[in-house]
């Protein structure tokens, strides 16, 4: 495996190559073994890891996002600035983090 690497990658730094062969032998090994235990739902993730995954969310499914640009800019129209960004941030606390509590 790591003379198959060393063959392809003449020219290729050797930390990089020691990196990229764990990572070849792990995924072989103990890649099945690992999915199959669905680890993955108790990752915890920081702040800044979660918003990029949001973000990157957003990007894929554009429809949703000019939906409620659409929407948005509607309501701008028929009820003006102010009153939009009234209701935005006062009745529906419209950066809330967490669901108020009813």
């Amino acid at each position: 495996m790591a003379e198959r690497l060393l063959m392809k990658h003449l020219d290729a730094p050797g930390r990089w190559l020691q990196e990229r062969h764990r990572r070849v032998v792990m995924n072989k090994f103990c890649g099945r073994y690992l999915r199959e235990k669905n680890l993955h739902r108790f990752i915890i993730y920081s702040e800044e890891v979660q918003d990029a995954f949001e973000h990157n969310r957003r990007l894929r499914n554009p429809a949703t996002t000019s939906v409620q640009q659409a929407i948005h800019g509607l309501s701008y129209a028929i009820y003006g600035k102010p009153d939009v960004r009234r209701l935005m941030f006062e009745v529906f606390d419209f950066e809330q983090i967490q669901p108020k509590a009813v």
